[in-house]
């Protein structure tokens, strides 16, 4: 019994670093696209090819991971 608890316990464990860092991850990404939105400085045009060019970023980022991703 005490090594079901042990399993659940680093079940948990994981799931909540796993959990933070996607929380982190979103917050990140999120907080860019917010930035560029909000920026009365950019016509509109420059705000779609900012948020654009961030998206390129993000794909490219994501394609570097050592992991094979589910076709969509």
């Amino acid at each position: 019994m005490a090594g079901a608890a042990t399993n659940d316990d680093f079940v948990l464990m994981v799931a909540q670093e796993v959990s933070a860092g996607i929380e982190r991850g979103l917050n990140y990404w999120m907080g860019r696209i917010e930035l560029e939105v909000v920026d009365r400085s950019l016509s509109p045009a420059e705000r779609i090819y900012a948020l654009e060019q961030m998206l390129e970023e993000y794909r490219d980022a994501i394609n570097e991971t050592p992991f094979d991703w589910a076709p969509a």
